[in-house]
């Protein structure tokens, strides 16, 4: 072959490989023996024995099926291979797995970025649709010399593959959000995974909410996958016989043990072996799980069902010098062999956090209501509070109960911007959760990435709804302060409002969790911020609990853009209170201390950003 020849059919390979998920790839095999998984009893209640000594292998291009009965243990061990569980608490696990013979534990992310996991449970944008889905997971999950024309081919590609040409442009959906069927979203978290061409596939019910064709049709996509060189395992509850025999291997669970372990073809014989013959023109499938619940577990013991583990697999290799623990010297989430280049890496931060603020603003366009709604009712508060507070700002301020009434108009605005702007911050990230953790551990994009995108957005528009909120109050008011500071120090509470929120946020995994939390949020800072009580007359052992609210930096701040030139004047009467004056002092405002109030509520800002940022990452290893 000439040298020209010789650079066609190389750049063609490199062309195929980036377009084609189905090119051949460097299998890996997946061996684990003495998984055992034991829920630790209460007071005098015995241990519970979930998984018992389970063992087994996923060899490369093939298929695994793991079958059970409910309770028998498939989805436990699943979520032990693929790092979903680990120990804690009561649950007590121990295993060891092994990839291509080299230990490894499956809990840390860098072998679980490895593994392409599909969950049972479609965790995909709502509003998205199966083109933008897959293109998504292409761009920041290939190498960053992909071309664009690469990706496109390869979604489109994998669209076909899938038979979601029809609904290839049609939104993902969800609750409250119209979008494909089931079955279509489960065959786009499928293609989401499969871009990589990844060397281990696991599935969790792949085929649940599937139509008979729709699941015959995955099976065979998963049949490709195998027959390129990945290790394909999976969960599937009652196959037809015709997904059945499509399986190259089949590990079977009962009452937490291997039932049978080996290949599909040998389910006949191993259970005519033993006393329990299949029926003729009957689905094995059926038959295996009607023997597995119909005959008592001594009985099945005697016959010779529950075989042990009888491999010689050897001690585990260890990694050498300048190799990882997998013993290859260039790996990268399943795709690189040995003559991959070196610069073949994944798309940088600019790329992810670009990537991840453009679905943010397509999310806004495509499900406008909760902004329409936001907006809506900053609106219809400012307006009520506007009238409330009539031209209250224009009255004279000789009179005590004009002051108040002014105190009491700033304090309306701080609190509804606080509370309309933190409030869908707390909520955010327990609604985005599942989709979030998905994404991460498949290795999107960076924790920091998604933290900046989300804060980007944040800001744009919390800034809109603040001035909003002002343009209203302000002028129905009659307000006197200047109208720049108070927008910058209503903003600044809010951004502050805002970390406090999401750090709470992140700290939990269920949105009505993060409801009940919403007092914890805004309680405080309303009872130390100095308008309901002096701070003098709160109790000195929590005193200090004011210099953690936002609120009472910010309260400080727009009262002296307030009230500062009528509480240096000189009172007619000498006799006569400054009611200015004594508004100030009420919060401990002064005017010389402005920079250290502003300094404080940057401080707070950074300071609750920072803490998010850090309960995100440590939430970023677990799993829904």
């Amino acid at each position: 072959m000439t040298e020209g020849k010789q650079l066609q059919h190389a750049q063609s390979s490199v062309l195929d490989v980036h377009t084609d998920p189905f090119s051949p790839r460097e299998g890996r095999t997946l061996v684990w023996k003495n998984i055992n998984m034991t829920l630790k009893g209460q007071k005098d209640e015995p241990d519970r024995k979930l998984l018992d000594d389970v063992w087994g292998e996923v060899p490369a291009k093939e298929t695994t099926a793991i079958m059970g009965p409910s309770g028998a243990g498939k989805t436990s061990l699943l979520n032990i291979l693929a790092g979903r569980n680990s120990s804690q608490g009561r649950l007590q696990i121990s295993a060891d797995v092994r990839l291509n013979n080299y230990t490894v534990d499956p809990t840390n992310i860098n072998v679980r970025q490895l593994i392409a996991f599909v969950a049972q449970d479609d965790s995909l944008q709502v509003t998205s649709t199966p083109r933008e889905a897959i293109y998504f997971s292409a761009k920041l999950r290939l190498p960053r010399t992909t071309t664009e024309s690469q990706l496109q081919k390869l979604t489109e590609k994998m669209i076909e593959e899938l038979g979601l040409t029809k609904c290839a442009d049609t939104l993902v959906g969800g609750a409250l959000i119209k979008g494909i069927s089931g079955g279509e979203r489960k065959r786009t978290s499928v293609g989401v995974e499969l871009v990589t061409r990844p060397a281990l596939v696991f599935l969790d019910e792949p085929t649940s909410g599937l139509d008979s064709f729709s699941a015959v049709q995955l099976c065979q996509v998963l049949k490709k996958v195998a027959n390129a060189g990945s290790s394909v395992l999976f969960t599937i509850h009652q196959p037809s016989s015709e997904i059945f025999n499509s399986f190259d291997r089949l590990i079977f669970m009962n009452k937490g043990r291997v039932f049978y372990q080996g290949s599909v073809a040998d389910v006949p014989a191993y259970f005519a072996e033993r006393g329990r013959p299949s029926p003729p023109n009957f689905n094995p499938a059926d038959w295996i799980m009607s023997v597995a619940q119909s005959v008592p577990v001594d009985q099945l013991d005697a016959d010779g069902f529950f075989p042990k583990d009888e491999r010689e697999i050897g001690e585990a290799f260890e990694a050498e010098d300048g190799k990882d623990v997998l013993g290859m010297t260039n790996t990268r989430r399943g795709i690189r062999t040995d003559d991959s280049r070196p610069d073949d890496r994944s798309p940088g931060i600019a790329t992810q956090i670009s990537m991840l603020f453009t679905r943010e603003l397509v999310n806004i366009k495509r499900d406008v209501t909760p902004l329409i709604a936001r907006f809506g009712l900053t609106i219809f508060l400012g307006i009520l509070v506007g009238i409330i507070f009539l031209d209250v700002g224009q009255e004279s301020r000789d009179n005590f109960g004009n002051v108040q009434s002014q105190f009491g108009a700033v304090i309306m605005i701080l609190l509804m911007s606080m509370f309309g702007t933190a409030q869908p911050a707390l909520l955010s990230f327990p609604e985005e959760r599942p989709v979030f953790l998905r994404e991460y551990s498949t290795n999107h994009y960076s924790v920091f990435s998604y933290f900046v995108s989300r804060l980007t957005m944040e800001a744009v528009v919390t800034g809109g709804q603040i001035m909003v909120n002002l343009l209203i109050t302000y002028f129905l008011i009659g307000l006197q302060g200047n109208f720049g500071m108070y927008f910058v120090t209503v903003y600044a509470l809010a951004m502050a409002s805002t970390a406090l929120a999401v750090a709470l946020g992140c700290s939990v995994e269920d949105p009505k969790l993060a409801q009940e939390m919403l007092p914890i949020l805004f309680v405080p800072q309303m009872l130390f911020a100095g308008f309901f009580v002096q701070t003098e007359l709160i109790p000195e052992f929590l005193r200090w609990a004011r210099y953690l609210c936002s609120l009472t930096y910010a309260i400080r701040i727009l009262l002296i853009n307030e009230f500062e030139d009528c509480a240096n004047e000189q009172a007619a009467n000498e006799d006569e209170p400054n009611y200015c004056r004594q508004a100030l002092d009420n919060v401990d405002a002064d005017a010389d201390e402005t920079w250290w109030n502003w300094l404080v509520l940057v401080a707070l800002f950074v300071v609750f950003r920072v803490m998010a940022l850090r309960v995100l990452q440590l939430k970023s290893t677990k799993f829904y």
